[in-house]
């Protein structure tokens, strides 16, 4: 009997791609998410569904309804589908660890791997140094950091994740053009913060699975198009062959730190030639469904070396492409509105070899959970902002106080 692996936050594109993949290879995939409709539990790929707590609202409720599930079920493996997912799961591992397989790092390399100010200082002394930046401890050193760096710069919290409360703050990073700009985005920064110069340079994301200080698996894309458009998530990448002398670098990073499972590092492309890096994902991550596509099934392969296996090591094969389908609209929408024509037509292009973020001919379901949910995500992402932290559990949905099954009729299957 196939072995079974359950994957957390289910409304994610990245864990769509992670349960597709490893579907396809004959696991048996439950899916965990906090809201409805979730992508991942209509898709076919996924066996059981779950809703459990927001880890953002109470990493103990998060982690008492893993317990429960993997208490009540016989899972090989669980693999955290979010940054606040690795979070909660890492400091709680010690419950979860009894019932099935994790494969993390210690914990305090799980938080270095999360640490933006540490992944700069390694990424500088493996040959992949980040553009010129600077840790904050407060607003007048940003303030001076910004006036030193010029503008524009991007401002960043040195962890995506930090405790608040009994749940998880979440801090995404804001492109700032000028200094009128500046102390309003520093004010929602907690200390210490990054301030970071602007480059305007080609992207690169370089993804794969490293176990035991050995690469498993390797891809790397070339990323034309961004949602927001100027400093974004990949809308449209393309696999390209590995760089000369990259990939070692890369395997030195992760070691550096700890690092061991599935991971995506995000770097700019250097007018001299070489790489920096601006960004460590250190789980699933969105545009995994390329490197699927392109031969190297992430998901799959790591969990073959987590149950005992010994994968043969994969490079992806160049020339296979990715199209995020809400990012490349709004991609197109943004750059008719400033009159460039040709930009806006090369998004409507079509292409071979293309894997969608939500969509399969095979299963097409997702897509259509995706459109149902986008209305429901702005309002819960707007009362997360505005809302003081003291007051959001009045704002927000409640979480389940134990982990439930939804009826398979409501799963659009």
């Amino acid at each position: 009997m196939s072995a079974r692996v359950i994957v957390t936050d289910a409304e994610e594109r990245a864990v769509l791609g992670a349960c597709r993949g490893l579907a396809s290879a004959g696991y048996r995939v439950s899916a965990v998410a906090s809201r409805r409709p979730a992508a991942t539990h209509w898709s076919r790929s996924c066996s059981k569904r779950f809703l459990a707590p927001d880890p953002r609202d109470s990493v103990q409720a998060f982690v008492a309804g893993l317990e429960q599930l993997l208490d009540e079920g016989d899972y090989a493996a669980l693999i955290p589908g979010s940054d606040g997912s690795l979070l909660a799961i890492s400091e709680h591992r010690d419950r979860l660890e009894q019932s099935t397989r994790l494969g993390l790092p210690p914990s305090e390399a799980v938080r270095k791997s999360m640490d933006k100010v540490q992944l700069h200082r390694v990424a500088a002394s493996v040959g992949l140094p980040p553009p010129a930046s600077r840790s904050c401890a407060g607003t007048s050193e940003g303030a001076a950091a910004a006036a030193e760096l010029g503008y524009p710069i991007v401002v960043k919290p040195a962890s995506s994740f930090s405790r608040a409360g009994e749940g998880l703050r979440q801090q995404r990073v804001t492109l700032v053009e000028n200094e009128a700009a500046l102390l309003g985005a520093l004010q929602a920064y907690a200390p210490p913060f990054i301030v970071q110069r602007f480059e305007h340079a080609g992207f690169l994301s370089c993804s794969g699975v490293i176990a035991d200080g050995r690469l498993l698996a390797l891809t790397t894309s070339s990323v034309p198009r961004l949602w927001p458009a100027i400093a974004g998530m990949h809308t449209f990448s393309e696999t390209v062959a590995v760089p000369a002398g990259l990939a070692a670098r890369v395997r030195a990073l992760l070691c550096e730190l700890g690092w061991q499972g599935i991971f995506q590092l995000q770097m700019l492309e250097r007018a001299d030639g070489g790489f920096s890096v601006i960004d460590l994902n250190p789980r699933v991550f969105a545009s995994m469904t390329l490197d699927h596509r392109a031969g190297a099934n992430l998901a799959a392969i790591w969990c073959e070396w987590l149950l005992g296996g010994r994968p043969i090591p994969v490079t992806a094969t160049p020339g296979f492409r990715y199209r995020w389908e809400e990012g490349e609209l709004c991609h197109f929408v943004w750059q008719l509105r400033r009159g460039r024509l040709r930009a806006a037509a090369s998004v409507l292009l079509p292409h071979r070899r293309v894997a969608h973020a939500w969509f399969r001919v095979t299963d097409p379901a997702p897509l259509l959970a995706r459109a149902l949910r986008l209305p429901l995500k702005h309002v819960e992402r707007t009362l997360r902002r505005d809302a003081p932290l003291v007051e959001r559990e009045q704002l927000l949905p409640p979480p389940a106080p134990a982990l439930t099954e939804p009826g398979r009729a409501t799963q659009g299957q």
